[in-house]
């Protein structure tokens, strides 16, 4: 645990913590995104554990019948160019995310989804509509990114120090092979559970409301990182505070993907 993180300001609650981390509210536009790399750092945690830090109103998506669910940090950098139907000269943006596999109901659907607890952005911009127009507890935050063909650096440097992180990829280490540390039998299953989704979710706890965003997705290119070092401390603040035993699953890699962020509007089930 990093040493800037004290005891006396750290939330203990799920309430707190929700609220520390941002709020929640409408996505009243579709965003348009070009994703040039993403690398998400997959964690293994039983699902009674896992329970502890989703909301209530959201179901924890269990790994076929193992027990275990999947907490996440993605790493990215991506740009925008449409904002409903306006285009616009793309907005470059790195991105730290930590997002959990769920499961959301609305109205008699359920759907497959991952929640975010934050979501740190370098633009401006993006970060300015996403704090107030979106779902995914986002903040503008510094980040240092280093994407020279043969290293892989994205840091972010949040004001709020929970919130820092830090994941350094060896390129050359990207292959399909399974690693020994992942509980999914091949990168097809893994790709599967963890991005095969229907869209994201959000819920906020002022008016006891949900909120679910289709998003429309590519066929995914998906690969596993063999190589790397990382440091999330909202991860190690996670287990500390709320007992999980998280075990590192994989680090799975995609670039030059494409996706469409539909609207999202908060309803009450």
């Amino acid at each position: 645990m990093s040493r800037t993180l004290e005891s006396d300001v750290m939330p203990t609650d799920i309430r707190s913590l929700h609220d520390r981390m941002g709020r929640v509210f409408h996505q009243p536009v579709r965003v348009h995104s070009f994703t040039n790399k993403r690398f998400t750092v997959n964690f293994r945690v039983p699902l009674t554990q896992l329970r502890r830090v989703v909301p209530e109103a959201i179901e924890v998506e269990e790994i076929g019948d193992t027990g275990l669910g999947i907490l996440s940090m993605c790493a990215c950098d991506f740009w925008v160019s449409w904002f409903g139907w306006v285009p616009f000269p793309p907005v470059r943006n790195n991105d730290m995310l930590c997002r959990i596999s769920t499961k959301i109901r609305k109205g008699n659907h359920v759907f497959r989804t991952y929640y975010t607890l934050r979501s740190d952005s370098s633009s401006r911009f993006l970060g300015f509509f996403g704090k107030r127009f979106s779902h995914f507890r986002k903040q503008v935050s510094p980040f240092t990114r280093i994407d020279d063909g043969q290293r892989y650096l994205l840091e972010c440097h949040a004001q709020d120090p929970l919130c820092r992180g830090r994941l350094d990829a060896v390129m050359s280490s990207i292959n399909k092979t399974k690693p020994d540390t992942t509980i999914f039998a091949d990168i097809e299953q893994a790709k599967q559970f963890i991005f095969d989704l229907d869209g994201s979710c959000g819920y906020d706890y002022g008016s006891d409301k949900l909120s679910f965003q289709k998003i429309d997705y590519p066929p995914w290119d998906m690969y596993f990182c063999h190589e790397y070092c990382y440091q999330f401390p909202l991860i190690e603040y996670l287990c500390k505070t709320f007992e999980l035993d998280a075990e590192l699953d994989c680090v799975l890699f995609m670039q030059n993907t494409r996706q469409t962020w539909g609207t999202s509007w908060l309803y009450r089930n």
